[in-house]
């Protein structure tokens, strides 16, 4: 297999990698979000955010895979036997951790005179997190996700130690088994992807949370 064959089937790897990369973003938002706000305006309990974070975040996601996928896949095939579902799952979780600590420096910077202010109308507090800080805070996180977008994307190289999915790291590995038996083509080609990957979205973000703070007077 020659240089450009490898890289046709790298490449083909692209749309896994970035499937596993946006659901497992977007289940992040999903728990980091909630768990901010909790952590900023339910003292009682901030302390489970706290141990979520911790754990999360303390626990490599290489272990975390193992552990879900050939653990307590044994005993649930559906839906811990899936490695798609392993993935996206683990990733979310830990993105869901870095996260929290995103918007909750987001929602420093927004600052309670915003809270306050919208309670002084008449919302209750949940709903003045909904309508006024929710949209603020997003805003105000967009460069920090887009770099958590980024390591996602790196982090779903780690997929290939459960094996079954044919994402960019995996097709690497079995490159370099196949004759002529090039061991650093695969993963040049592969570092070239991961790059190409990350740096557009980052950028991105960053660019459309700065324009959006302009256009909302931040």
């Amino acid at each position: 297999m020659d240089a450009w064959q490898e890289l046709i089937f790298l490449l083909e790897g692209v749309p896994l990698t970035l499937s596993i990369s946006i659901i497992s973003f977007l289940a992040g938002i999903a728990i980091g979000l909630p768990l901010a706000f909790i952590r900023a305006y339910e003292n009682e309990v901030s302390f489970v955010v706290d141990a979520y974070e911790k754990i999360f975040r303390g626990i490599p996601e290489i272990v975390l895979m193992l552990l879900f996928f050939f653990g307590l896949g044994l005993y649930f095939p559906f839906p811990f036997g899936n490695a798609f579902f392993v993935a996206a799952f683990v990733l979310g979780l830990r993105s869901g951790a870095n996260q929290s600590q995103i918007f909750r420096g987001a929602i420093r910077g927004v600052g309670d005179e915003q809270m306050i202010a919208a309670q002084s109308i008449g919302c209750s507090k949940w709903q003045a997190i909904w309508h006024v800080m929710v949209p603020q805070v997003l805003t105000f996180s967009t460069p920090g996700l887009g770099s958590e977008y980024a390591l996602l994307i790196k982090d779903s190289s780690y997929v290939w130690v459960i094996g079954g999915l044919a994402e960019i790291m995996t097709r690497s590995i079995w490159l370099k088994n196949v004759p002529p038996y090039d061991v650093v083509t695969p993963f040049v080609f592969a570092a070239l992807l991961y790059i190409a990957l990350t740096f557009p979205i980052a950028l991105w973000l960053d660019r459309w949370g700065n324009k959006r703070k302009k256009k909302i007077g931040l």
